[in-house]
């Protein structure tokens, strides 16, 4: 006959049991003033005192583990013969009833919820807990994906040092919770404690020589399993397992999916080294690892794709993740293979190849060319350019993407004119006016386009020339003092020096050469020779005048 299940227990609503053994059993509860559901974990044992001290501090180690990512402590309380640890109720699946629907996880998946096990162990270590029973057991998920450790009933402190006592029973008695064996005093020298799979060498040997560098080991062999659907090492120990652990002989995780990463294969590689002083010595390093790793990804995405595996009953068909600087170099590339097919567009339509390919029956080309005199040695940088407005006798309307910017061809040795020209502009039959800006010129120019292209010819400046008028000053160039009034310029005109203010006006042209004398008494002669473009028709001279060695010498 089963055993009736109590509706209380102390001030616990009990509404299920969850687990029973020869120990005791673990009801699901609610909380009356929390009206939350937890986990009521009985322990009764009358004759073992080791055991109940055991079961004591674990609710005392779990009462420091204020942690998201440990399963939380509410109460510890004893009645009648039992005692009570209430825990926080994860509604979900233990990491190991995921792997046996899942068997492997993929790299990401799998890393993740290692990685919330490493911030929980951090957690413990840096206050000197080391947990001693490292497995997928121990790691629950719930719906929401939240991973936290649990089970701290064999934890110890790295500075616990025991004392060997007389034990409870005869020395080779044992008492087993869940897969934890206990002797006769809370840790003695050369008992196992832990679960045999995922204990490292020194823990197999002597669990009291087990610290941190201990739990690193089982996170490495649990990693494994994730990622593989194995373990490194058989279940079952006997003497060539214990060789094999001893020795560190287990296949490359790669060897089983080459989709697993090699840093990552490095890392377990180093995580599961025999020797403890090999190993990492601190979670820190293996975090450091895995969080790079991670960096890379939309983290949730994978939380997401977590809670659907736990919230499946059966086999969920694990995603592939993309790597968001994959994803961003798609986006950057798709953005920039458009940019540049735009631009490419833009060219070739500026160009005229659509217009004289493809629609060369609707539009014709005019190209436009023009003279410019040549009277400097330097090219000139004036802007020449060209506007089309459609001429329908009422507005004028610009044509769209009808502006032009004049091209100098390739100057011939000794030409009088430069040459400049446009790329094409296609425009339908129709009447057109066109204004061309040089400079200080405008023109205007009016255009039938018939049927055929034109290449129109525009020679309105090539022997354009405009009056200069010259404006000189002078100072003098130590004292910075003017000497204009005192200064007489004289200009080159037809071979012969001649006063500045006696040529008439419009005498000097653009396009020539000016020479310029000032003449000033007691101060040396400035010579200035210049050439003025043919757009050029004003000239202003500043002459700075050095006072002359005899005048200096006077002074």
């Amino acid at each position: 006959m089963a055993e009736k299940i109590p509706e209380t227990i102390g001030k616990y609503k009990i509404l299920g049991l969850v687990a029973k053994g020869g120990m005791g059993a673990v009801y699901k509860a609610m909380h009356p003033s929390l009206k939350r559901l937890v986990i009521l974990k009985k322990l009764t044992i009358r004759n073992n005192k080791i055991v109940r001290e055991r079961f004591k501090r674990e609710a005392q180690i779990l009462l420091d583990m204020q942690s998201p990512y440990i399963v939380h402590l509410f109460d510890y309380f004893v009645e009648g013969s039992s005692h009570y640890i209430v825990e926080e109720f994860v509604e979900g699946l233990s990491l190991a009833q995921v792997l046996e629907k899942q068997v492997a996880l993929g790299t990401e998946l799998a890393l993740l919820i290692f990685q919330d096990a490493c911030l929980a162990l951090k957690f413990a270590h840096v206050r000197g807990i080391v947990h001693r029973d490292i497995k997928p057991g121990n790691i629950l998920i719930s719906k929401r994906a939240e991973v936290k450790l649990a089970d701290f009933g064999i934890a110890s402190t790295e500075s616990e040092n025991e004392p060997a006592a007389a034990s409870a029973g005869p020395a080779d008695s044992t008492v087993s919770t869940d897969s934890t064996q206990v002797t006769g005093e809370l840790t003695s020298h050369g008992v196992t404690l832990g679960t045999p799979a995922y204990m490292s060498p020194e823990q197999i040997t002597d669990s009291r020589s087990a610290d941190r560098r201990a739990d690193i080991y089982s996170m490495g062999v649990m990693l494994y399993e994730m990622l593989t659907g194995t373990k490194p090492f058989p279940s079952a120990l006997n003497a060539e397992t214990l060789e094999k652990i001893r020795k560190g002989k287990y296949v490359n995780p790669r060897k089983i999916d080459r989709s697993i990463p090699p840093v990552i294969a490095r890392m377990i590689r180093k995580m599961l080294k025999s020797n403890p002083a090999r190993r990492f010595q601190s979670i820190d390093a293996v975090l450091k690892i895995v969080k790079k790793y991670l960096s890379h990804y939309d983290v949730h995405k994978i939380r997401v794709a977590l809670a659907q595996t736990v919230l499946t009953s059966r086999q969920f068909a694990i995603p592939s993740f993309e790597k968001k600087d994959r994803k961003i170099r798609k986006i950057v590339w798709s953005v920039l293979s458009a940019l540049a097919a735009c631009a490419l567009f833009c060219f070739v339509w500026s160009r005229g190849y659509v217009h004289k390919t493809v629609l060369r029956h609707w539009y014709k080309g005019v190209t436009l060319n023009m003279e410019i005199p040549v009277s400097s040695s330097v090219d000139s940088d004036l802007p020449v350019r060209a506007f089309f407005f459609t001429d329908d006798g009422k507005e004028i309307p610009e044509v769209k993407g009808s502006r032009r910017v004049f091209t100098q061809k390739e100057k011939q040795q000794g030409q009088a004119v430069k040459n400049y020209w446009t790329y094409p502009v296609y425009l339908r039959s129709g009447k057109y006016r066109i204004k061309i800006a040089v400079g200080p010129y405008v023109m205007w120019q009016t255009l039938e386009v018939e049927k055929e292209n034109i290449d129109l010819k525009i020679n309105s400046l090539k022997n354009a020339a405009r009056p200069v008028k010259v404006h000189a000053e002078s100072y003098d160039r130590l004292e910075g003092k003017s000497l204009t009034e005192k200064t007489r310029f004289f200009i080159s005109y037809r071979g012969k020096w001649v006063l500045l203010e006696s040529l008439a006006p419009g005498s000097l042209k653009t396009g020539s050469v000016v020479k310029i004398l000032a003449k000033c008494e007691g101060y040396e002669d400035a010579f200035y020779s210049l050439i003025l473009d043919w757009y050029q028709d004003e000239l202003y001279l500043r002459a700075g005048l050095e006072k002359t060695p005899a005048q200096d010498k006077s002074e």
